[in-house]
């Protein structure tokens, strides 16, 4: 106990005794988040030359959810794996900023986000004015930050994805291995004083009257969020990062290796990787980074780093071997509607309620979208601020005070409706542009074309239907139905019984930007193969939304850990 103790208040680490303790001089007065965060977790910038002179079966770039779900499953196959992590940014949050004090949202934009790119200006200035959704540079990458939102697609959702890789998500345990990463739980299984009778309502409404009222629907079904299964006991709506598994690991690990039975998980921060230095004949060699060169050696390189990132990587390091790069760049747009019902129309509400549900559907030519409801219900939202912003399904998508202030005696709804983007206008790509920094030195260019137009009308009417369906006025009167319309001002809005018109309810972001780097057989019509190697490079495989041959409208996070599970599985050898 004594030497617990000792430990507890002296730091984990080595340190010359009389500096730590105030003898003879004062210690140093002062501490970092990253100095904390590294004397427990990361390699010190002293060890980087042992780890130039080490050995790896694989070096992973990237700590979001396709890098940690590889590395678990990785480590669950062979805990005597050598995994060198190499993450750009430095420790910013322990766990989603939902789950810390209300305050931290203050801290959801910028510095946090980054632009790594430049947009053209017809991107910029064209009357969409669209702009690419940015990146979280630090451990846990938007993990930290995002929806959570996991819908698993059926094949039918997978449209001109091969086979091959369609066949992999059909594997039996596919899916419910990577729910159990993401903790993934479907709302209405969630019985915390918050979710309750107003979930099975909405559930009921819309399971029974979607298909009649929603004709472009194709499924709808209570959300599946990645917000459950924690080991707290109790813990009913904990909103997932891999924060926290990834320090988990590394902690076991190292745990392991002192009693010789695994080899510790070394994760190396502030280390940008710029170049894959290679043989020219598709063999990576060394990283150029930012701390210096790294050998590659015999170790595979896996590239997690979302979807961008890496097609700039390979653009840099294969711009001749892999002229496809960058020729699709898909993602989502989205509409954005808030509306509000009267309590009356659903019974028995206590004081606070939020629920959340999920509709999907196509458009007469193909293209895909999906319906994101989240449902408040706060009869003292002044009082219950805090609580909504912890459960809120999707934070960017949650009732605003100025919404729910007003709206005691009704039920606001939140959608969030997103459409996907096709590939196949070639008006969208990602470039290099001759900048000279590596990881910034591309142009992305995206505009709706005539069919994403088509999908986004179809998508707005779908959402006004899902709404008459939940407030239980679809093939009635019912209930009367309000719009939120923001003030011109953007401070600030107010009620209205019309529908908004299309420019106050369509956003100009795109996001879950996915197909850069798309999976096919055929090097000629695609990036990379069927095996998450980039056609005629050995050792280097991608994970992420830039594999996708086209993006559908469903949450990409799911099907991108399921993918990254696989390539684990594939590489055990």
């Amino acid at each position: 106990m004594a030497a617990n103790y000792k430990k507890f208040f002296a730091g984990s680490r080595n340190v010359p005794k009389g500096i730590s303790l105030g003898y003879p001089v004062p210690g140093p007065q002062e501490a970092s988040a990253d100095q904390i965060a590294g004397q427990a977790f990361f390699a010190t910038p002293n060890e980087w030359s042992d780890i130039q002179a080490s050995a790896y079966d694989f070096i992973v770039i990237g700590t979001g959810p396709t890098g940690v779900a590889f590395i678990e499953q990785t480590l669950k196959h062979n805990p005597n794996a050598r995994i060198l992590v190499l993450e750009r940014g430095g420790f910013w949050l322990p766990t989603h900023y939902q789950m810390l004090p209300l305050a931290f949202q203050a801290a959801t934009g910028s510095p946090p986000t980054t632009y790594p790119w430049t947009r053209t200006t017809r991107m910029a200035t064209t009357e969409s004015e669209f702009f690419q959704a940015g990146y979280i540079p630090v451990l846990g990458g938007r993990s930290t930050y995002w929806s959570a939102w996991c819908p698993a697609p059926g094949p039918d959702l997978m449209r001109d994805w091969p086979q091959e890789l369609i066949d992999v998500t059909l594997q039996p345990g596919f899916w419910d291995r990577a729910r159990a990463f993401l903790h993934v739980t479907s709302v209405d299984r969630i019985h915390d004083g918050v979710y309750g009778s107003l979930q099975h309502q909405l559930d009921v409404n819309l399971r029974e009257n979607f298909k009649h009222y929603v004709p472009s629907a194709g499924s709808a079904f209570p959300a599946p969020i990645a917000v459950g299964n924690t080991p707290w006991k109790g813990v009913k709506f904990y909103k997932y990062s891999t924060v926290g598994t990834l320090l988990d690991l590394q902690q076991a690990q190292k745990a392991l290796g002192a009693q010789g039975k695994g080899q510790p998980l070394t994760i190396v921060d502030h280390c940008v990787v710029d170049r894959l230095v290679h043989d020219g004949h598709g063999t990576v060699t060394a990283l150029e980074t930012s701390r210096g060169p790294l050998a590659v050696s015999s170790a595979k390189v896996v590239l997690a780093m979302g979807t961008i990132p890496p097609a700039t990587l390979l653009m840099n390091s294969f711009k001749e071997a892999l002229p496809n790069i960058g020729k699709r760049y898909t993602g989502h747009f989205m509409s954005h509607i808030t509306a509000r019902v009267k309590r009356s129309a659903f019974k028995d509400l206590s004081s606070l309620e939020i629920g959340a549900t999920y509709l999907d559907g196509k458009a007469p030519n193909g293209l895909q979208y999906h319906v994101q409801a989240s449902a408040f219900a706060a009869a003292n939202p002044e009082a219950d601020e805090s609580t909504i912003a912890h459960e809120a399904p999707d934070a960017a998508a949650v009732a605003s005070m100025a919404q729910l202030k007003g709206s005691e005696d009704y039920v606001v709804f939140v959608c969030a409706t997103l459409g996907e983007v096709s590939e196949k206008n070639p008006d969208n790509w990602i470039r290099m542009n001759g900048g000279t920094s590596p990881s910034t030195n591309i142009t992305l260019q995206l505009q709706p074309g005539v069919q994403d137009h088509h999908l986004w009308d179809v998508l707005d009417e779908a959402t006004y239907q899902t709404l008459d369906v939940l407030s239980g006025r679809a093939g009635c009167s019912g209930p009367a139905i309000e719009y939120w319309v923001d003030n011109a001002s953007g401070d600030g809005g107010f009620w209205q019984s019309e529908r908004p018109g299309k420019k106050s309810i369509r956003l100009n972001i795109i996001v879950h930007e996915a197909s850069p780097l798309w999976m096919g057989k055929d090097p000629a019509t695609s990036v990379v193969g069927l095996d998450y190697r980039p056609h005629g490079v050995r050792n280097v495989y991608v994970t992420g939304g830039a594999l996708f041959p086209t993006s559908g409208s469903w949450n990409p996070t799911l099907t991108m850990c399921g993918l990254a599970q696989d390539l684990a599985d594939r590489l055990r050898g």
